[in-house]
């Protein structure tokens, strides 16, 4: 089967978009990895859908992402 769409824009052949990651926003607040399809030609957006290989990211990982460094540990000293 051969691809025979045409962007809405520049009425060009869609035969490879540009797909970049995006962040999906619900109430202000990101809440779903998705990704953008534009037209090679003039970047025209031709579509968005959630990104379905993407992880979902747990509320440990990002507490601990905010979350400062633990102080180095100190040398053990021997007495004697």
């Amino acid at each position: 089967m051969t691809n025979r769409g045409l962007c809405p824009k520049c009425g060009k052949r869609v035969l490879h978009v540009n797909v970049e990651n995006i962040v999906g926003l619900i109430d202000g607040e990101s809440k779903a990895r998705c990704m953008s399809y534009c037209c090679i030609h003039c970047n025209t957006v031709l579509g968005v859908a959630l990104d379905a290989r993407s992880k979902a990211r747990s509320k440990n990982a990002a507490r601990s992402a905010v979350a400062p460094a633990p102080a180095p540990a100190k040398p053990a000293v021997r007495s004697g």
